[in-house]
């Protein structure tokens, strides 16, 4: 004689039960863990305006760069309509960050002036001596303008030499077409600095 038990059914549920678990974790893990495509940050950027100077020299180089509208960018405005200074680079001084494990040395002189958009018309870009302290009269200073959207080329590269404390020069100036192509480059010289002290 055949004896039935019924802990086989409970068996079943149990079962069951723990499939139904099973597909509820791995759809709430899914929920909770975004897909990787979703964690890239997608920057938006069709210019940038790279200033570099010899990494030895423990200057203070400003990047000075106006656009059409006549809104400033530099250390004391740093965002101003579509341009933004990503980093004030002030020599030496700049160079070492402190952490709990001691302090980290970074000997780079950069300044990066970026344009996140573009108007039509012409960009000044200029370059300041805000403080010498290296025992060298002279400075080079390399300015770069490169279009990164949407594919990466360099525009013109341009080496200034700076002098004294409160040396200005203007590094290039471009034109922007309604295309978001540079249709002219030329070097007339202005001064963007008091223009930069006037402003509020």
């Amino acid at each position: 004689m055949r004896h039935y038990h019924a802990h086989l059914s409970f068996l079943d549920l149990l079962f069951n039960t723990l499939l139904c678990f099973a597909a509820l974790f791995m759809l709430s893990f899914m929920l909770i863990n975004p897909s990787k495509n979703d964690n890239n940050v997608k920057s938006k950027a069709d210019f940038l305006i790279t200033v570099t100077w010899p990494d030895e020299r423990d200057n203070d180089v400003d990047v000075y760069v106006q656009d059409p509208q006549g809104n400033l960018v530099a250390f004391m405005r740093r965002e101003e309509g579509l341009m933004h200074l990503d980093r004030d680079d002030l020599g030496k001084r700049s160079d070492v960050v402190q952490t709990p494990l001691g302090p980290v040395v970074h000997p780079e002189n950069k300044e990066i002036v970026t344009l996140r958009g573009f108007t039509e018309g012409e960009y000044i870009v200029n370059v300041h001596m805000y403080r010498r302290s290296s025992n060298e009269l002279t400075t080079d200073v390399i300015v770069q303008l490169d279009k990164i959207n949407p594919v990466f080329k360099t525009v013109t590269l341009k080496k200034i030499v700076l002098g004294e404390t409160g040396d200005e020069k203007t590094a290039f100036r471009f034109v922007i077409g309604k295309d978001g192509e540079v249709k002219e480059i030329n070097y007339l010289p202005t001064s963007l600095t008091r223009k930069g002290v006037n402003r509020p």
